[in-house]
């Protein structure tokens, strides 16, 4: 006896030696609101593959939520990168910025905005993720995951109870490199490697369950700036094959941070970037 392949996965149906084979339904779709900065450098390449490797699969980016850069304003941010940049690096910086909204403007997708508008995906400027009335929005849309990618902002528990998965992406090992620009700290330290952290956000900074790690080796020739856009890359694809294991057999066990052990680094001032260039290594 022949199988029917014309028959529905939905229903059920005999197997060669009489038995009922059960009905086959497909996976549903993992939906996902991301929470980001806008930047063509950094958490553009994060979008760039996540979105690639989503591409044709489970997962679905509903929308960006857009946060103001560093939760600052453009003065602010400036002046933050002069100090830490110095002004020779910063007007090289300023140049890779104008080439890449010029990329922008040519079609060759740089920025988050752009990207989102490449693959049809709703971005939605917020000045602040803890929004009661946005929020509300994410549980009646049924979104299954809020994603955190270099959001600028403190998620608090309304924001981390509002979908059933609140997961963030770190760029440091943890608990050794919690806190801001994990990639410098580890370049500054001289790690054979950023390890990409993806864990489960709970309101003690960087202290959530850990899903998967992913390295990403430190190259002589690295800099700092090459080092952060590599990471974002590496860890874009990563979480779009990972998330698409959401409510499987082969979604992973998440495990505790020691929080015995835990460091916390701050923006790094200009004399940690005077030790790194002492050091040989570059910003840019």
């Amino acid at each position: 006896m022949a199988l029917d392949a014309t028959l529905p996965l939905s229903q059920d149906r005999m197997d060669p030696l009489g038995g009922v084979v059960p009905r086959m339904t497909p996976p549903r779709p993992v939906t996902v609101v991301a929470v980001t900065q806008d930047d063509p450098f950094f958490t553009g390449r994060f979008f760039e593959s996540f979105l690639a490797a989503a591409s044709g699969g489970r997962v679905r980016l509903l929308e960006i939520v857009l946060l103001r850069n560093f939760n600052e304003s453009l003065l602010a941010l400036l002046k933050r990168f002069q100090r830490l940049y110095g002004t020779a690096d910063l007007t090289r910086l300023l140049a890779r910025y104008g080439i890449a909204r010029l990329s922008d403007l040519a079609g060759r997708a740089r920025s988050v905005e752009a990207l989102a508008a490449r693959s049809d995906v709703p971005v939605r400027p917020l000045v602040s993720i803890n929004d009661d009335a946005y929020l509300r929005t994410l549980g009646e849309r049924n979104v299954d995951v809020l994603l955190s990618v270099s959001a600028p902002e403190i998620f608090r528990a309304g924001a981390l109870r509002a979908t059933p998965h609140a997961i963030n992406i770190h760029n440091g090992k943890l608990p050794f490199y919690r806190g801001m620009m994990p990639t410098f700290w580890a370049l500054l330290h001289d790690e054979p490697e950023v390890t990409i952290t993806v864990h489960t956000m709970v309101e003690k900074l960087d202290a959530g369950m850990v899903l998967a790690e992913y390295g990403v080796p430190i190259t002589p020739a690295d800099s700092q700036f090459d080092l952060s856009a590599r990471a974002k890359q590496v860890a874009g694809r990563e979480v779009a094959q990972l998330l698409a294991r959401l409510d499987t057999a082969q979604w992973p066990t998440a495990t505790p941070v020691d929080m015995s052990q835990k460091r916390y680094f701050k923006f790094p001032t200009p004399a940690d970037v005077a030790q790194l260039r002492a050091k040989g290594k570059r910003m840019l």
